[in-house]
């Protein structure tokens, strides 16, 4: 596809630890919403807390709806089509794959003690659009490609859109569907690590795109480049001196998953910015968004909240997923319970 100019309308920052970006790319209207590190402070929705005593309650956040779709996806599940770009270790493409396959519907019936990605999938099920159609109950990795470099290794946001409409010549081109781009750790990306961890937009109909809306979204690997921003909390920063064994070995990927999380968070509830969220369209505080750092019960800014342990590695968690492979997410926010929740 041909070289792009990004025209930027606005470039808001927000106390939430998210900002948005409004622009034109190549005539074609697109919008970014995008995640700050996960121990940023942000308001979320009061949890209470047992033995706990307020004089002032927290106020009770709403994330309200907008009369826009959600990610129904075709027959209850949504297809995740995927590019790694540059270079990533044979573990660390495993470890990535073993996550997206854990949004499968599992034969295994899981007993409540048992938390698992798809459980906490479960939450955005209760976000549901003007028709009372649900968001879909499942997620299933549909392909991927691995392009080493092709357009260097300094990008810019319409760079990650030229990777995504590069991938429909693959994929196809189906707005029912999430688009996602992981970029490696020697790769440079606009406002990556200054401003954020991940990104996700939409596209107008154009041709390029056959005439649909097409969501999609970009994380990076934060190793080399912001480790205690996007890889909290297996890096040290806010109160936690000492990071968190990672479960997967690897800082980098461990914290990309918990930015992937919110993304596809994000864009399964709010996917054209008419969605769910909180606020001004131009600021909106999304469904993960709105439980930035919080990983279980009692969190706090910079303070994950209590994880569960791998008594043979030490590593933290929250979830168990595909192959019995462990990660960490962040918590959702409940539209029932009007609080953050790990798991449905």
């Amino acid at each position: 596809m041909d070289s792009r100019v990004m025209r930027l309308f606005s470039i808001v920052l927000l106390g939430f630890g998210t900002f948005v970006q409004a622009g034109v790319v190549n005539g074609e209207n697109s919008m970014k919403t995008a995640f700050l590190g996960p121990h940023s402070q942000v308001h979320r929705p009061s949890r209470a807390t047992a033995g706990e005593f307020r004089l002032v309650p927290d106020p009770i956040l709403i994330l309200d709806y907008h009369n826009g779709p959600v990610m129904t996806g075709k027959e209850d599940a949504i297809k995740l089509f995927v590019v790694y770009y540059g270079d990533f270790a044979p573990k660390q493409r495993l470890t990535l794959r073993q996550f997206f396959k854990s949004f499968w519907r599992r034969r295994t019936q899981w007993p409540a003690s048992h938390p698992t990605v798809e459980k906490w999938w479960q939450i955005t099920r209760l976000y549901v659009d003007m028709y009372a159609t649900p968001v879909a109950r499942s997620m299933t990795p549909a392909g991927e490609i691995f392009n080493r470099y092709s357009l260097g290794k300094s990008l810019n946001q319409s760079n990650i859109q030229d990777l995504v409409v590069k991938s429909f010549g693959t994929f196809g081109v189906d707005a029912r569907s999430m688009y996602l781009v992981l970029t490696s750790a020697d790769v440079e990306v606009e406002s990556f690590c200054n401003n954020v961890c991940g990104t996700h937009y939409y596209t107008f109909p154009s041709d390029t795109t056959s005439s649909q809306m097409v969501p999609y979204g970009w994380v990076g690997n934060a190793a080399t480049q912001c480790p205690s921003m996007c890889s909290w909390p297996y890096a040290s920063g806010g109160n936690l001196q000492t990071p968190l064994v990672a479960p997967n070995g690897d800082e980098g990927i461990d914290g990309m998953i918990i930015t992937i999380a919110n993304i596809l968070a994000g864009m399964a509830t709010n996917p054209y910015g008419n969605g769910f969220y909180q606020g001004d369209a131009s600021i909106p505080l999304e469904a993960a968004g709105a439980c930035q750092g919080v990983y279980g019960p009692g969190a706090f800014p910079g303070y994950p909240g209590e994880l569960l342990v791998d008594n043979s590695t030490g590593a933290s968690f929250n979830v168990y997923g595909a192959k019995n492979f462990k990660f960490l997410v962040p918590w959702i926010w409940h539209p029932t319970t009007l609080q953050c929740a790990g798991q449905v």
